[in-house]
């Protein structure tokens, strides 16, 4: 008992009581991706590995938005795609390019008063100030894969992710139950986020920091007008 007495004093010994801790952003709820830590000094080194740009991949559904700009929320609007097709959707992306002001989400992982948004959000509570726009940098946006079925016209291949990540949104909540008939507004869109015959596209998007990726389908309402 005296030598375990002895071991757990030496352990106590070398175990520092000032450890920093930092890290180099956020991650909105059911993102995925890399985020970087500092260790001590390393806090203080975090900016020289934030340098320079970040590569979103987006994939997303066409006809339909939600409260939250994922498939987490309740549908808000929906919309006719049988007549979208790839060249109009080409041609909406350039406006996306470049120097442009976007609202952060009230759905997003950035701090208001001391809470996140989504903390607002999530428990039905009124933000203390209005969310104002930021600007935010985007130099470049790729349609990778598009596909609707409805119009017959499918172009590109879907990049496929990592089998944890892939796994994680096909499976679990994200599993789709070959329920009948469509998303309905104001339900959850989250039953029919991986419906087979869903219009849907994908994108990468090479950007600065604080875009909201998630956004960007919703600011283009994709119609057949």
């Amino acid at each position: 008992m005296k030598v375990d007495n002895q071991k757990k004093k030496a352990r106590r010994r070398f175990v520092p009581s000032n450890i920093r801790v930092g890290h180099g952003g956020t991650l909105d709820v059911e993102a995925a991706g890399v985020l970087v830590f500092g260790i001590n000094n390393g806090c203080k080194q975090l900016g020289e590995y934030l340098v320079g740009g970040k590569s979103y991949l987006a994939t997303g559904l066409l006809g339909v938005a939600t409260e939250s700009y994922d498939a987490e929320g309740n549908v808000t609007l929906l919309a006719d795609t049988a007549t979208v097709n790839g060249s109009k959707i080409q041609e909406a992306i350039p406006q996306f390019i470049g120097e442009i002001m976007q609202r952060p989400p009230i759905y997003s992982a950035i701090k208001l008063d001391g809470k996140r948004l989504y903390e607002y959000a999530r428990g039905g509570e009124n933000i203390p100030t209005e969310i104002k726009p930021r600007s935010v940098t985007v130099s470049d946006v790729k349609l990778l894969y598009y596909e609707n079925q409805a119009a017959g016209e499918k172009i590109g291949r879907q990049v496929m992710l990592p089998t944890d990540y892939a796994d994680y949104y096909a499976t679990g909540r994200y599993e789709w139950q070959n329920l009948a008939g469509t998303p309905v507004v104001g339900q959850p869109l989250l039953p029919f986020a991986n419906q087979p015959t869903a219009p849907k596209f994908q994108l990468l998007i090479n950007s600065g920091g604080g875009v909201y990726a998630k956004l960007w389908g919703q600011q283009q309402r994709w119609s057949h007008s």
